[in-house]
Formats: C-alpha cells, structure tokens, sequence
C-alpha cells in the first residue's frame, strides 16, 4: 500500500513510492501471473523506462526470461536501472513481432486485461484509505491506469485526463484550445497508438469529468509545487497537479480530489 497525503486540501496518491517506483508495478505482476497460467516462459515488452523497470523485477522474482525494447530517446537514467535492452526506432512494433515469432508473452498495458485488473487493486486501495473522494485526476499515456482504476470507482467520482500539449491524442478532443509544444517533458507518456481511447472518452463523459491539455510552463510550476510539498516525482507528477489547477477554473472537482503521483523522478 503506498500512502495517500494531503497538503492543501488536494489528496495525492503516491505511486512514486511503490517498488520500482512507479504505478507499472500494479499491473505487471498480475500480467506475470496471467503469463505463467497460460503457459508462457518469456515475456516482451516495449518501454519508456518504468514498465520495462517494473518487468524486470518482477520478471526476475519468476524466472521468466524478459525481452525489452526502448526508442533512442529512452532516459540515460532510466537506461542504467535495465540489466538488457534493445534500441529500435519502432519498439511498439518490434515488440509484437517478437512476442509472434518467439512465444513470448507481450507486456503491453493497453491491450491486456489483467493488468487493468491490476489498476482495479489500486483504485480499491484508494477508497479504503478515503471513501469519499470526489475527484480524481490522471496523467494519461495509453489510458490503462485510469481505465483500470476508474471502473471500480463510484459513479459520483469524476474522473480527469491530463496530457501534455507535445502529445495529446485522447484528450485534444475535450481541450482543442491548446498550442502544440516542440519540447516534451513528460518522457513517460508518448504513446500515440492508443486502443483504449473509445474507452477513456466514455468514462470521462459518463462521470462528468473531462480531458484536459497542459502546457511545459503549467508542468513547470506545478512540479515546484509538489516539491515544496517534499514530492520528489517524475514531470508526470507535475502534469497532473497542473491539470486539477485548471480544472478548477471550470469544474466543479469537490473537496477531495486526488491527483495519481505514477512516478519517481529519475
């Protein structure tokens, strides 16, 4: 269980203070799980960094060989935590003809159940640490961790998509107003295919929520926010506190809103 702190009235759950240090780590043991039952002794995944930290480790507690696949602009820090990797300018794709060609499970979030059932887990464990959160608020890469941990939540809880303007294909729909940046911040969210998308849109309209587009300046002061807060997180942090702060120019977000902390600064 990571903790659940509030400063200033906004609740922030802390996933930067799991394992690995990031949210990966709620989903990729039940993906291992799911791995083993059907038989599979090898997995594939394709990274920004933190999936493929978490795989690793939980890959390693099982003995299942892992295979990693990361772009050339992966984090040099995240690159030095990963035992092996492959560089490839398309590492979605290589990833998937790997897993065809060589029976390997493939660690790929967006397209697996089990690991959304893994997100459920920690959005159970939220409202038992606070029943009564009004709102919550995700920094959103392909959607996983708020598909998986919205749909345990109660229907009054309204749910928020954040991106950045360098990439934001699921929430320009709801926020189009925005600049597109050339510098991305946010390494952790560059996901462009994104299959969850139908599912995403539905749960931010049906909970009278929204999606919203932050720019690098937003990112910027929201994360000396946090860190005058003693929150030492990934720009992703940043991101999403940025996101409630404009939310609550337009919204209603009630008296305790959560904002999803997914990662550890690196």
């Amino acid at each position: 269980m990571t903790p659940l702190n509030c400063f200033d009235d906004i609740y922030f759950k802390r996933e930067d203070l799991s394992i690995t240090g990031s949210a990966k780590d709620r989903a990729i043991p039940f993906q291992i799980e799911s791995l083993i039952t059907q038989g599979f002794t090898q997995a594939v995944i394709s990274s920004t960094g933190n999936a493929a930290i978490s795989a690793q480790y939980f890959c390693d507690q099982k003995n299942i060989h892992l295979t990693v696949f990361v772009s050339p602009n992966t984090s040099p820090t995240k690159l030095s935590l990963l035992k092996n990797f492959q560089v490839s300018l398309k590492p979605v794709s290589d990833a998937i003809k790997y897993a065809k060609a060589n029976n390997s499970y493939l660690l790929r979030q967006s397209t697996d159940e089990s690991a959304l059932i893994g997100y459920g887990d920690l959005g159970k464990e939220i409202l038992e640490q606070e029943p009564n959160i009004s709102s919550i608020f995700f920094p959103v890469g392909s959607g996983a961790t708020l598909v998986g941990v919205a749909r345990v939540l109660p229907k009054n809880v309204k749910v928020f998509a954040i991106q950045s303007a360098f990439n934001c294909p699921i929430t320009k729909a709801f926020d189009p107003s925005y600049v597109t940046e050339t510098i991305n911040l946010t390494d952790a969210l560059t996901a462009k295919f994104v299959p969850l998308k139908p599912r995403v849109h539905n749960l931010l309209k049906s909970t009278g929520g929204t999606g919203l587009v932050v720019n690098n300046q937003e990112i910027k002061s929201a994360q000396t926010k946090l860190e005058s807060y003693g929150i030492q997180s990934s720009c992703e942090g940043g991101l999403t506190l940025a996101g409630l702060i404009k939310a609550k120019n337009n919204f209603d977000i009630g008296k305790k809103p959560v904002v999803i902390i997914t990662g550890t600064k690196r």
